[in-house]
């Protein structure tokens, strides 16, 4: 199981400067099947400043969500490390 992409990328507006949220849909790859996931997560910088991502999933899906959870974080960790993210 890996995540392929996210397409419709959207930065949703927060007043608080330490805090992005995003919603977005992920593409996975799930061995015998692709699956869309609607998604919704936020990157928040804490007082040490360490990033700690929150993720939401909007979408029932018929696969364990550990391992989904795990795939999309570490995905989205790397977007965030490489800058491809929208500020």
């Amino acid at each position: 199981m890996k995540v392929v992409e996210l397409q419709n990328l959207v930065r949703e507006d927060v007043q608080i400067f330490y805090i992005r949220k995003y919603a977005a849909t992920a593409v996975l790859d799930l061995t015998a099947r692709t699956a869309n996931v609607e998604i919704e997560f936020s990157i928040e910088m804490n007082s040490f400043g360490n990033k700690e991502i929150s993720l939401s999933i909007k979408t029932q899906i018929d696969y364990p969500l550990i391992p989904i959870r795990k795939s999309i974080i570490e995905y989205l960790t790397n977007l965030e490390n490489e800058g491809k993210l929208p500020c």
